[in-house]
């Protein structure tokens, strides 16, 4: 059994729009009779409203529809739903209305042929006017079981296309979705109270695919939070040699010391625990601020810039005046001490990403979603070989307004909190085999 899904992703600032196009799992005509068993699971039409049949008690004609939405990701919302179906021929100028399904049922091997309003004898756990699955389990009501109020309506005034679209089926997917209510499709129902209303609708089974019925849902994915801490920090200390760095220290330090020498830290984040194609709509950068020295410089700018080469962490434990660098250590000059050489001194990378502002007395220094922060972290999600971090780039004007933060090996380390929509998994154009 095949089912349609066609995928289409929207992006309108930071919400994430996602367009399904869904055939039917089963559909089903249950025809009026309480003598013998009649349906139609595999006919190429199901047929909803009254006849012009003589006998009065077999004149009711009732579709049954249900389409397959599990592959919604639980906690999406749902914006908006669209029943498609074709009308192959009709009496009268008359409505058609729409509702929820209360109880399973089933499609068995019945085919009454075209065009079918008459019905066949039912096959093994068909849907008739009596069973919901023939011949072992009946209907808690006559005729079948369904919520009385319509969840959406059409009128029905020609043959071809009409299309079902109401808030009500955005509630009854949003239901199935959610597991509030479980998922039995819908019954469709014509006038029953005036002869000669009965209409004949195009089946799943119909010959002509581009008549088969069609749900279009539009829904926005839910978001998911990560936080992630560095798999790697350090270091820069300017220096003429390139020696110091602190690749295992408690700290990262930023700025400009007393001594008129800068600092620079290194961070790099692993997105490898989120989905390839998930894209971040948020990010948040929270540094845990550890020494504010004494001193009148005291206000500052910190910014992230993308760094352009990959740079090393070693052993390396020292403080605001670094350590010995040791083997693969970044340092001013090296991104591997002492084998690979930055292209500049004080590390390769581009314009800021992200700038935040401190002050004398902040004990945090915050990043707040700046949009090329963003892009930064989906550039890498989607090109893993390009992430090489950010440098971390404090006050480096003002002698003596030098910071440093908790590093990843601290009791405080760097958190990135991350907001990002899931990918959908599953983009065809052919379908796909359940």
């Amino acid at each position: 059994m095949k089912l349609l899904l066609v995928v289409c992703l929207l992006f309108m600032g930071s919400a994430q729009s996602v367009t399904l196009e869904l055939n039917p799992i089963k559909d089903n005509t249950v025809y009026q009779t309480n003598t013998i068993s009649l349906s139609n699971g595999q006919g190429p039409y199901f047929f909803v409203g009254r006849t012009l049949m003589q006998d009065i008690e077999m004149q009711i004609r009732r579709g049954l529809i249900k389409f397959d939405v599990t592959a919604i990701p639980a906690g999406s919302t749902i914006n908006d739903v669209s029943l498609s179906l074709e009308v192959a021929s009709y009496r009268t100028a008359t409505d058609v209305t729409l509702h929820v399904a209360t109880s399973n049922w089933g499609e068995g091997a019945s085919n009454a042929g075209t065009p079918g309003g008459a019905g066949t004898t039912a096959a093994a756990n068909d849907a008739t006017w009596l069973h919901a699955f023939y011949d072992h389990t009946t209907w808690n009501n006559v005729g079948g079981d369904f919520e009385p109020i319509p969840s959406g309506s059409v009128g029905v005034a020609d043959t071809g296309p009409v299309v079902i679209n109401s808030a009500g089926m955005v509630t009854d997917i949003q239901n199935w979705v959610d597991g509030n209510t479980a998922n039995h499709g819908w019954f469709l129902l014509g006038d029953e109270s005036t002869n000669g209303t009965a209409v004949r609708f195009a089946s799943r089974e119909n010959n002509l695919t581009t008549v088969r019925p069609k749900l279009t849902i539009d829904y926005s994915p839910p978001l998911v939070t990560a936080a992630l801490t560095p798999v790697k920090d350090n270091t820069l200390y300017e220096d003429l040699f390139g020696g110091f760095s602190n690749g295992a220290g408690n700290r990262l330090f930023m700025g400009k010391i007393q001594g008129g020498q800068i600092r620079r830290g290194l961070l790099q984040f692993d997105f490898s625990s989120l989905p390839h194609g998930a894209t971040a709509v948020s990010a948040e950068l929270e540094l845990i601020v550890y020494n504010i020295p004494p001193g009148t410089a005291q206000l500052g700018d910190a910014s992230l810039h993308p760094v352009l080469n990959s740079w090393g962490e070693a052993g390396s434990n020292g403080s605001g005046s670094g350590a010995s660098a040791q083997t693969g250590d970044a340092t001013w000059l090296h991104r591997e001490y002492d084998t690979v050489l930055w292209d500049q001194a004080g590390g390769d990378f581009n314009s800021a990403s992200a700038s935040t502002s401190f002050n004398g007395t902040d004990t945090i220094i915050f990043f707040a979603n700046d949009p090329d922060m963003v892009a930064d972290i989906n550039g890498w999600i989607q090109q893993p070989s390009l992430n090489h971090g950010w440098l971390l780039m404090g006050d480096e004007t003002n002698n003596g307004n030098v910071r440093s933060v908790g590093s990843r090996e601290s009791n405080d380390p760097p958190v990135l909190s991350i907001e990002y929509y899931l990918p959908a998994d599953l983009i065809f154009t052919n379908g796909f085999e359940l």
